[in-house]
């Protein structure tokens, strides 16, 4: 039977936020679970630079519950002219002259401050995702030991989104045919054999700096749990079977409680920078 070995990185974070991209102005939503880029992001954080080598990942996302606050947007643009009240430069300084030599008037007379730039709030609600653990399953296994001594702060969404590893396990996962999948996201290809969940647009990669170029992919945000082959044959949330359909690959958590026969199935995101040319960063 085929197996997979892996490292399962828990994750806690009292408040994240995963930001829908295409809203800039108005209320920020957020997506109900992180979408691909961000666990890439996540890895790279813990490794200190960027992965050059093909990232496969999945995940199981709990929240306890989400809200919105007011956040603060700062509007940068260019500007010139004075500052109100006449603000002196402090690094002017009267001009030194010999003794006996008066300077001109108009060099006595202290340099005042200049705009470059100006800047305005504009406060606008935000929606947050309270008392949050990730499950975060990692091949190649080797990343569990970046997680044991992350290089960069372990965040979870905004780079103010403090997060905590609370463990680092190896795992030996088995190829499986019938158990529940939940609480994670999959691909949106699967559709059509799943009848449950909501398809979200999400961003797959971000490429790096300084064009930070987006690549996007519908995905299944599925919180509710869903049986997969042979378990629980009596429930009606199920994995559909369609002819012509390609076998999926699943995965089974050993660690996991069962239920209707079958334990926690894992589907396997992977991300290879050198699909988008970003192998030599």
């Amino acid at each position: 039977m085929e197996s997979k070995r892996v490292a399962k990185v828990t994750v806690e974070a009292p408040i994240v936020s995963f930001r829908y991209p295409h809203f800039l102005i108005g209320r920020q939503p957020t997506f109900d679970m992180p979408p691909p880029s961000t666990i890439f992001g996540h890895v790279a954080s813990a490794l200190g630079t960027w992965p050059r080598f093909p990232l496969s990942f999945a995940y199981v996302f709990h929240k306890r519950s989400r809200g919105s606050d007011l956040e603060h947007q700062h509007i940068i643009t260019g500007a010139a002219g004075k500052f109100p009240g006449d603000l002196v430069d402090p690094l002017w300084r009267p001009p030194s002259l010999p003794q006996g030599k008066q300077p001109a008037k108009k060099l006595t007379k202290p340099r005042l401050l200049q705009k470059s730039t100006e800047a305005t709030v504009q406060p606008h609600a935000r929606d947050f995702l309270f008392d949050v653990t990730l499950e975060l399953y990692l091949d190649p296994v080797a990343l569990g030991d970046a997680f044991r001594s992350p290089v960069f702060t372990v965040v979870l969404g905004r780079s103010q989104d403090l997060a905590s590893v609370r463990r680092v396990e190896l795992l030996e996962l088995q190829r499986a045919d019938s158990g529940y999948v939940e609480r994670t996201i999959l691909p949106g290809s699967l559709r059509r054999q799943l009848p449950w969940g909501v398809t979200v647009l999400m961003p797959r990669y971000i490429g790096p700096p300084p064009q930070r170029q987006p690549t996007f992919e519908p995905y299944i945000v599925l919180q509710d749990r869903i049986y997969v082959g042979k378990t629980s044959p009596q429930s009606e949330r199920r994995f559909l079977t369609i002819d012509g359909e390609k076998p999926c690959v699943w995965f089974a958590d050993p660690t996991t409680p069962e239920d209707g026969g079958g334990r926690r199935l894992l589907w396997f995101h992977t991300i290879d920078p050198r699909e988008f040319g970003d192998a030599a960063i």
